[in-house]
Order: C-alpha cells, then structure tokens, then sequence
C-alpha cells in the first residue's frame, strides 16, 4: 500500500455547502474501507483548501476515489495537488497516547532547490526529525517520491509560531536554503485524535 497526499482548493463556496454532507458522508465510507487516513480542511488559509492522505494500492485507485468524492462529481475542486509519499519518520496510526489539549496540527512542505546535495545532511535531517517525533512534536514525514526534493511533516504543537521554529531549524532549510511552507491544517477524519 501507498500513501498519497492529495491537496484540494476550493472557491466555488456555495456549491460546496450544497455538498458538504455528501463529501462528509463519503470520506467516513473510505475511512470504513481503510482507503483514507487522515483528512481535513486547512486554517485560516485565503483560500478554502483541504488535505487527505489515502493508502491505496496505486495511482489509478486513487484517481478513482478522488473522481468519485462529491466535490470532484459537482466540479467543486478548483485545484488539486497529487503526492506519493514515503512515511520515512513517525506514523499515520492513531498514537496509544492522546495528544494533550491545546495541540494543533500543522502541514508543513518544504521544496529544495534543484541540483541541491540532500545527502550533504540528510543524516542532520533524520536526526532533527526523529527528536521532533521523540518529543513528540511530529506525527509523520518523509519525502515525495515523485518529487524527491519535496517532502511533507505534520507537526503537532501548540501554536503556529511553533511550527515556523521547526521548519527554519530543519536541516534541509537552514543548511540547504529549502523553501517551506507551514498551514495550520484541522485534521476531521482520520486517526489523529
């Protein structure tokens, strides 16, 4: 099974109210089968957006799931955005322990440059993401597999400024000049919480 990111902008607002229940209603079907593991809306973002991670078998069963979710059906996505992504650090499974309260969680991406050396600290890069997952500020990352450059962290930590800390203490930005990004992300559906 394999992992894919998908992220959906949406800017046809009152079409999405219409089929909220029917996209909600759906995700809780692929959470049932096991297709989908993690799913919910970005905070505070300019544009209405969404990330899921799906475990699915490859990229056709995906483009199927993704086809047949209500929104895609009513032409409701704007936008989409397609990642597989190899979990390398923590885990998508629900943790035997909750996070406490008051944790949010973030998505945080981040792209190196082209031609930059990853394994000029990719070790530096393991060992700060494994003592986030150790201090129990991060719940999965990893790179892109079709963008070996690009990866994703979902960070769980109090507050935004938190989370812009871990990205410019990363290795691959502070050392190699990635870019990032980090949006306060309200995971739904899943077993985050």
């Amino acid at each position: 099974m394999k992992y894919y990111v998908v992220t959906f902008t949406h800017t046809k607002i009152a079409g999405w109210t219409t089929f909220l229940h029917a996209h909600v209603s759906y995700l809780k079907k692929l959470l049932k089968e096991d297709k989908l593991q993690i799913s919910g809306p970005g905070v505070g973002t300019p544009v209405r957006s969404a990330q899921l991670v799906f475990k699915v078998t490859d990229r056709k069963e995906l483009d199927e799931l993704v086809a047949n979710d209500p929104y895609s059906i009513h032409d409701l996505v704007a936008s989409s955005t397609v990642n597989l992504w190899d979990v390398q650090c923590g885990s998508m499974l629900k943790p035997e322990t909750p996070d406490p309260d008051g944790t949010k969680y973030f998505r945080a991406t981040y792209e190196l440059k082209e031609g930059a050396d990853v394994s000029a600290c990719k070790e530096a890069h393991d060992a700060y993401l494994k003592k986030l997952l150790d201090e129990k500020k991060l719940r999965a990352a990893g790179p892109y597999e079709n963008n070996p450059l690009a990866g994703l962290a979902i960070l769980s930590v109090p507050d935004a400024s938190d989370a812009e800390d871990i990205m410019k203490n990363d290795p691959y930005v502070k050392e190699l000049g990635a870019e990032y990004q980090v949006i306060q992300w309200d995971p739904k559906f899943g077993e985050f919480k």
